[in-house]
């Protein structure tokens, strides 16, 4: 054995040929590079010393002589710094590499277990950008319809757990019948035995909130509700506006009070705001932590299907100022955390950097596949099986109809050919994304997104130069503030003890 390499895997010898990894990508930045290995989704800024090293380190050799370098190098060093690039697949030994990336990124089969319901179409607002194209005169689901469906998926799905999630337009229209929807599935749970874990959840815009539905709210079980908020008024009020034949008005006083009582209440509200503008992002940040005193928030960027798509502009070369923009809220939140000493966890932050510091891929839209036909379904109100929820609003991707006498729901998942393709689109099998460095940190982006606006979804998102400045970025500030992890991870990365290479 050579010099330290106390830990060093037991079959590593003098005589074990090291190969560089052909795969890696460099980004310089002054003194500093980045290398990335996209197969693996491992990475590592290398500072002057090390990257040294790596420069001077033949294409192949073998351990022994990588020991020996004519290189000023400290030699007490050498065995960890190797080990180092072995575990981030940089180099292999003896052809193998540490990350079997085919392994760890291989596609279980999974069945939807959030299952979202378009209880109604119809909403008190008219947004700009509304997937859903919501006004107040459209239709709702039948309660019988709900009932039929919740059925068929707590029978015939094998989850042991469930989130179902009540979509609009605007839930709160059909509050009477989302309390006697959860008050049936509950019965039919306890009367059939079926012995599922359930939760509930559903986004409304605010404006219909009130003490006398806030207090039956809070006597529902596992019920999590989200408030739709953009921001401060000037955020709000630009594209969250009143229906009717005064469509300027904006709703931000009516959401702000109602926000207010229902904290007053005891009823926690998880906000989401959707920016299409990509400098409101700080203004939003800014206003949920110092305004709202919030610590939990999510920002989208407007999809590009329903009301979106027919009165808001977007190009491809508006993808990496949204990244610009992103990055200024990231070092705006991490400042403002450290400098309060707490703990942010802004979606998709928390996501973002869980993809660059683990190999798990928790949230199904940061997946590849993503979790559409595989962990979500989204049902239209005529009863139409969709692959998510924005595929339901846009009438996009339908696996079949509940109502299909012959059609069992988990035989659906096994042998529909649109499932198959769904989960075929994978970073390997898009053109562009085969060939990035970042495709398993992005996975491919939004499959709905790409199809609404490339009219496949076996494209790349369309915000796929958001994604590649975002990862870098992000990449960057991690070597730089490796407690970023601690204060924007989110709760599930707070202890996870991630270290920059040395």
């Amino acid at each position: 054995m050579c010099e330290n390499q106390a830990n060093s895997p037991n079959w590593l010898s003098p005589q074990t040929l090291i190969s560089k990894n052909r795969n890696i990508r460099t980004k310089r930045r002054d003194n500093l590079c980045l290398l990335i290995e996209p197969e693996s989704a491992s990475w590592a800024v290398l500072p002057p010393d090390s990257l040294s090293f790596w420069n001077a380190l033949p294409k192949v050799c073998t351990w022994e002589q990588a020991m020996h370098l004519d290189h000023p190098f400290p030699s007490t060093k050498r065995s960890q710094i190797l080990l180092e690039f072995y575990r981030r697949n940089f180099i292999n030994a003896n052809g193998r590499y540490y990350i079997n990336a085919d392994k760890i990124f291989a596609r279980s089969t999974t069945y939807p277990h959030f299952i979202c319901f378009h209880i109604t179409e119809a909403c008190n607002l008219a947004c700009r950008y509304c997937m859903a194209d919501s006004l107040p005169d459209k239709a709702a689901m039948p309660l019988d319809t709900y009932k039929f469906i919740i059925g068929k998926v707590l029978r015939e799905l094998p989850n042991q757990g469930f989130t179902i999630d009540f979509h609009g337009g605007e839930p709160m229209l059909a509050f009477d019948k989302i309390v006697a929807a959860i008050n049936y599935t509950e019965q039919l749970n306890r009367q059939e035995n079926l012995g599922k874990e359930l939760y509930y959840s559903f986004q409304t815009n605010g404006t219909l909130l009130n003490k006398e539905n806030i207090k039956r709210l809070l006597e529902l079980p596992n019920l999590r509700i989200g408030l739709s908020l953009d921001g401060p008024q000037e955020v709000q009020d630009k594209n969250r506006v009143f229906a009717g034949p005064d469509p300027k008005h904006g709703s931000f006083q009516k959401v702000i009070e109602n926000f207010h009582l229902a904290r007053e209440m005891g009823l926690y509200l998880g906000v989401l705001g959707v920016i299409h503008q990509p400098q409101d992002y700080l203004k939003s940040c800014k206003f949920f932590a110092e305004t709202l005193k919030i610590d939990s928030f999510r920002l989208n960027y407007s999809s590009y299907i329903g009301r979106s798509a027919k009165l808001l502009d977007f190009s491809l070369d508006r993808a990496e100022e949204f990244a610009k923009y992103w990055l200024e809220m990231i070092d705006y939140a991490y400042n403002y955390a450290k400098e309060h000493d707490i703990c942010f966890n802004i979606s998709d932050i928390n996501n973002q950097i869980n993809n660059l510091i683990r190999k798990e891929r928790n949230f199904m839209c940061y997946r590849s596949p993503c979790g559409a036909g595989n962990s979500v379904f989204g049902f239209a109100i005529d009863g139409g099986i969709h692959a998510c929820e924005e595929m339901a609003s846009s009438g996009a991707c339908c696996l079949g109809n509940i109502f299909d006498p012959k059609l069992n729901l988990k035989d659906l998942i096994d042998n529909s050919p649109l499932v198959r393709q769904l989960n075929e689109r994978n970073v390997n099998n898009i053109p562009k994304c085969s060939r990035c460095p970042y495709k398993r940190f992005c996975t491919g982006g939004c499959t709905s997104k790409a199809l609404a606006f490339f009219g496949t979804f076996k494209r790349e998102s369309p915000m796929c130069g958001y994604y590649q400045k975002v990862f870098e970025g992000l990449m960057w500030r991690l070597y730089k503030h490796p407690d970023l992890v601690h204060y924007l991870g989110g709760c599930e990365l707070q202890q996870v003890n991630f270290r920059p290479f040395a």
